[in-house]
């Protein structure tokens, strides 16, 4: 019996992560400098690890609600006010989630139907398979180099159509590091109330920014609150990927219908989880604004050397802590530029075509490593273009 007979026609609309395959990749090669990894090389900050810690001897070992921990849910609502500008109530516009793409999960689980268009960014982060499982339609919004990767509110309006449901906006950007400012969203938010089109705002990287950047949440503009459903993560900011927690702000009808689900789900996030998001949140900033200090020095480490190297031109990140350099010069498809540094070299990078078409002829380089790291892998990238 086979039982891939069995399954769902809706499966084949979800492909394996070509960063995965990388990582699978890099994993079969010893003495790897791995620049792929999208998460921060730092440790979670001592006081967040103490309040777990101090949560296990208080019993924070059962199931939780649901939708969160109310305590946890009231300094979100504090955050999004204080940074993001958005208002929400505690008790029913905020959902902690099991970090951002579960709760993206649910939030396309609820809004995306067979022939529903969501407007993506191109390049940009991999929506495609979570849209294509519920049937939905990828819709590409070009972010062109010369315009430093920042999308062009016109080829939104070109973009729409009576299909169009969701747009997914992630800034700042996953891969190229570019932050959407002000301006732009208010040209988008203007162009979503007029068609009623749904917003799906994905920012994990709201807090590494550089040179004055500011992070702007679309939520928080004008008549946008009810229209925009906005995703945020501890993951980068507080360096927990691994302790998964999240959270969605939306519409209270929406968190009504991700509570139910999550029941069915995963019941809820991990008690001892959320305390420490709850300390992450509610402390001391200083670990944040450290981390994003050290990741400045990096990128201009990246930056600088990878604009040294002849044949590779790198637009300088505004955020986040990717660099996506241009390497079409060679003549190379991005999967086997990625390839040949990581075989040849032993340097991991990630090919631009898998955060889109317009991401060919680029490479995704995370600088969450070392400095150390990113100066001898400069020196093998040098090399290795050299041999070419």
């Amino acid at each position: 019996m086979n039982i891939e007979n069995f399954f769902a026609k809706r499966n084949r609309g979800v492909e394996w992560s070509g960063i995965r395959i990388m990582f699978a990749l890099a994993d079969e090669i010893d003495n790897v400098i791995n620049l792929g990894i999208g998460q921060p090389d730092f440790d979670t900050p001592v006081h967040i690890r103490d309040a777990a810690k101090k949560a296990l001897d208080q019993g924070y070992t059962r199931y939780p609600p649901a939708s969160g921990f109310p305590d946890l849910r009231e300094v979100v609502a504090e955050k999004l006010e204080r940074e993001n500008k958005i208002k929400a109530d505690p008790d029913s516009e905020i959902f902690i989630s099991v970090g951002a793409m579960q709760g993206i999960f649910n939030v396309m689980l609820h809004m995306i139907e067979a022939g529903d268009e969501v407007l993506v960014v191109d390049p940009g982060y991999d929506y495609y398979s979570q849209i294509r499982l519920f049937g939905g339609v990828p819709v590409r919004i070009p972010a062109k180099e010369e315009n430093r990767f920042k999308i062009d509110p016109e080829d939104v309006k070109k973009a729409i159509t009576s299909k169009s449901k969701v747009m997914i906006l992630n800034t700042p950007s996953n891969p190229t590091g570019a932050v959407f400012d002000r301006e732009i969203l208010e040209q988008i938010a203007k162009l979503c109330k007029e068609h009623q089109i749904v917003v799906l705002s994905d920012e994990p990287y709201e807090h590494i920014m550089f040179d004055g950047n500011e992070h702007v949440s679309i939520g928080s503009f004008e008549g946008m609150k009810d229209l925009t459903i906005s995703v945020y993560t501890l993951s980068k900011s507080y360096a927990m990927t691994g302790w998964r927690v999240g959270y969605v702000v939306a519409n209270k009808a929406l968190i009504d219908e991700m509570e139910k689900l999550m029941e069915h789900m995963v019941s809820g996030v991990t008690a001892v989880a959320q305390r420490a998001a709850l300390a992450a949140i509610s402390g001391s900033q200083e670990c944040v604004h450290q981390m994003v200090e050290r990741y400045a020095k990096r990128r201009d480490i990246i930056y600088n050397g990878l604009n040294n190297i002849k044949g590779i031109s790198c637009i300088k990140p505004e955020s986040t802590f990717y660099a996506f350099p241009n390497i079409s010069s060679f003549g190379m498809s991005s999967w086997d530029f990625a390839k040949y540094m990581v075989k040849e070299h032993k340097v991991a990078v990630v090919p631009g075509s898998i955060f889109g078409e317009n991401g060919e002829g680029f490479v995704r380089i995370s600088f969450a490593t070392s400095s150390q790291n990113l100066e001898l892998a400069l020196e093998k990238i040098e090399k290795g273009v050299a041999a070419l």
